[in-house]
């Protein structure tokens, strides 16, 4: 319990001013005065750097020394408490000089009693102390102004709360100061910040609480009401936060709420070691600084989520601009594509014809014939890639549930011989590694699209690797779907590809999806990616890519998990059937075109009827229906000027809805991914044509016309 008596020191070397003295003091009603004397100059700046008195009543004469001296010395040193000098010169000389070197007071000997002397202690005390409260309201004045600059400064919540208990801790002075967040919706605190300040080189590591706690099992309820709470004592407390404050040796707290517009923002908890150790003032302090302080780490919160959002945003942006930019150039290809088949349609189908028909050919033509087949097919099939980055999965292509762990060990074991044998060959060590996650999900797929995608990375990470490396394939569970029970399934899967080779730059990362960009030179075709990232657009996946240079590649492959619908049964190509004669139609704007399938029909023993156009096509169709000879089917190209082939179609359904469409065209891959397929359409061919595809369509046509088609 505080002493209530006011602790005088008395610095006189009379023994009867000492007595006077003690006399004066007994005589003050209502003041309990506690009297300490000492003789000398030395004894008493002692007793005054001790710092154990209210006030000091100061002889000016000391024998060596003088009262000014001592009065000098010990404001030099610090000394807070008021001095009074006593002098029984009543020289103005001596009053004004004590008073301009800090004398709170000064009083004549022999023309004061004990109502002067009272009032000179109450006045100077109640004097110091209102300087002394006014320095201090300066001081946190400044330092609230310091605090409240350096935070203006930033912007992001955590350099806020350092910031500020690193003021506090240097010129409040605390010992301890700690900040807890409050979620609202949670109604948890978590501990943002905290500063210890100690001597002991891991006590700035503390952290109390790792994990967000209830409010209510804090004892901190009252800061939901905006309530200051203060703790003299902190071994009394209830409150099971500020317990922990033990644990560094702390004696009293005090807790700030942290307000904005009115609802808690956080909480604010400052510490010393000494109990009872924070005035009413220092505490107002507080109070006023985490006004600033909530406002600012709130402004500095909704700059980061404000950030966050712009930077989704903006990731989104380039996700959704890269997608059309991707769909533009694979628009284009498909153009390209349509062109080359067209012209590489009579290179095929002439070179089969040959070989087919053609029985007295040498071995050396027949190779030949072979080789032209052969290069015209593969070109057919880097036009058929072209597309694939781009087209939408066709509606007929089966999805079937697929085994990811299983395929990616397909893949390692077929590619072996690229990733090992050559390489070996080369001087180069290449190591293939795989981490599956044993419990992954199955997918809903196309494990032939799939398969050649994973091969495509797979080369593309050997390539990546000229001094040889570690490629690594990583299986599991990317996401969780959580039900209102607290269980969870799996939602999507990732498959990662991972290099140790050279890795990419910004710039390179950026572009490396789309067609026909490669950093291979003459050896790449730029379609190998672009590929990739049609297949897993098709399986409404998503494309992840990590990668720095001389850092390696991360390829991220991220596929749903679904459960598999049913798929129409897909009838397969028939073994070869005899399709009786029949009188065709067949309608082309390509010259050459129109000679091949001609050819081809009619070794097959059909008649045909040529068009070189849509509308010659349809007079020609309405001439045969009118002379009563009618044609059994029509096949017509899809692109052609004024009338094209769907127009044509629609008219020929509507005059004759029983005779079979068949339309031809360079786009027919891409045709069956969208939904555009016309209705009047009963097939639809490829170019360059197969004889073996063309039979097999007109076998089907011709089952369905007659009523015999299988099931």
């Amino acid at each position: 319990m505080d002493d209530p008596r006011l602790k005088v020191l008395l610095v006189e070397d009379d023994e009867d001013d000492y007595v006077l003295t003690r006399e004066f003091l007994a005589e003050i009603r209502g003041d309990n005065f506690e009297l300490e004397w000492v003789e000398d100059y030395d004894t008493g700046l002692e007793a005054i750097y001790q710092d154990r008195h209210d006030v000091y009543l100061v002889d000016y004469r000391l024998g060596k020394g003088n009262g000014l001296e001592l009065l000098r010395a010990a404001i030099t040193h610090g000394c807070q408490a008021p001095i009074i000098l006593l002098t029984g010169l009543g020289d103005h000389q001596v009053d004004s000089e004590a008073m301009r070197s800090g004398a709170a007071d000064y009083l004549v000997k022999g023309q004061f009693d004990s109502q002067q002397l009272e009032r000179s202690i109450r006045h100077s005390i109640l004097r110091k102390r209102a300087e002394r409260d006014l320095h201090q309201q300066l001081t946190r004045i400044s330092l609230l102004n310091q605090i409240t600059h350096a935070i203006s400064e930033r912007m992001d919540l955590e350099n806020v709360l350092n910031v500020v208990l690193g003021q506090l801790e240097l010129h409040l002075p605390i010992e301890y100061g700690t900040v807890y967040l409050f979620n609202l919706q949670a109604g948890t605190l978590g501990q943002a910040a905290s500063r210890l300040k100690s001597q002991s080189p891991t006590a700035h590591m503390i952290s109390f609480d790792e994990l967000a706690v209830p409010i209510a099992e804090t004892g901190l309820e009252a800061c939901l009401k905006g309530e200051l709470l203060y703790e003299p004592e902190v071994v009394k407390t209830e409150a099971s936060l500020l317990k922990k404050l033990v644990q560094t040796q702390m004696g009293s707290a005090v807790v700030v709420p942290m307000m904005v517009e009115k609802n808690l923002f956080g909480v604010f908890i400052a510490a010393r070691a000494k109990a009872n150790g924070f005035s009413i003032g220092e505490c107002e302090f507080l109070r006023t600084l985490c006004e600033h302080v909530a406002l600012a780490a709130h402004q500095a919160r909704l700059h980061t989520q404000l950030q966050s959002a712009y930077d989704e945003l903006r990731q989104t942006q380039q996700a959704v601009m890269q997608h059309e930019r991707l769909r533009a150039l694979g628009q284009m290809a498909s153009g390209i594509a349509h062109d080359i088949n067209n012209a590489l349609s009579p290179v095929s189908g002439f070179a089969e014809l040959l070989l087919r028909n053609e029985k007295n050919l040498s071995e050396a033509a027949h190779r030949y014939l072979n080789h032209i087949k052969t290069a015209s097919d593969d070109v057919a099939h880097i036009v058929t890639r072209m597309r694939d980055f781009y087209r939408k999965r066709e509606e007929h292509q089966p999805l079937l549930p697929v085994n990811l762990n299983q395929l990616t060990q397909q893949v390692i074991e077929l590619t072996r011989p690229r990733w090992r044998d050559i390489s070996q060959q080369r001087g180069i060590s290449v190591e293939v590694k795989n981490d599956f996650d044993p419990n992954l999900p199955e997918i809903i797929g196309t494990e032939s699209e799939l398969r050649e995608g994973l091969t495509n990375l797979i080369f593309n990470a050997v390539d990546a690797m000229p001094r040889g490396g570690i490629i690594t394939l990583r299986t599991r569970v990317g996401a969780w779907a959580y039900a209102r029970g607290g269980s969870k399934t799996p939602s999507h899967v990732v498959l990662e590809v991972i290099d140790s080779g050279v890795g990419m730059d910004e710039e390179t990362r950026k572009h490396c999806l789309e067609p026909f960009f490669s950093t291979k030179g003459q050896l790449g075709t730029g379609l190998g990616l672009a590929m990739v990232y049609g297949v897993v657009q098709r399986h409404d996946g998503a494309i992840e890519i990590d990668s720095a240079p001389g850092k390696g590649t991360t390829m991220r492959l991220i596929f749903p998990v679904r459960e598999a619908t049913e798929t129409p049964f897909i009838e397969g190509p028939a073994a070869a059937v005899t399709v009786p004669s029949m009188r065709i139609l067949f309608i082309d704007d390509e010259p050459l075109l129109r000679e091949l399938l001609k050819e081809i029909l009619e070794c097959d023993g059909h008649q045909v009827h040529v068009a070189d156009s849509g509308q010659s096509g349809l007079d020609a169709f309405r001439a045969a229906k009118k002379d009563g000879k009618p044609f059994d089917a029509v096949i017509t190209d899809l692109g052609m000027p004024h009338l094209d082939g769907r127009q044509l179609a629609q008219i020929l359904k509507k005059e004759s809805p029983s005779t079979p469409i068949i339309m031809m065209t360079g786009w027919a891959t891409l045709m069956k991914g969208e939904e555009d397929l016309p209705l009047h359409v009963d097939g639809v061919l490829n170019k360059p044509p197969r004889i073996t595809e063309l039979q097999e369509t007109l076998r089907r046509v011709a089952e369905r016309r007659d009523g015999r088609a299988a099931r």
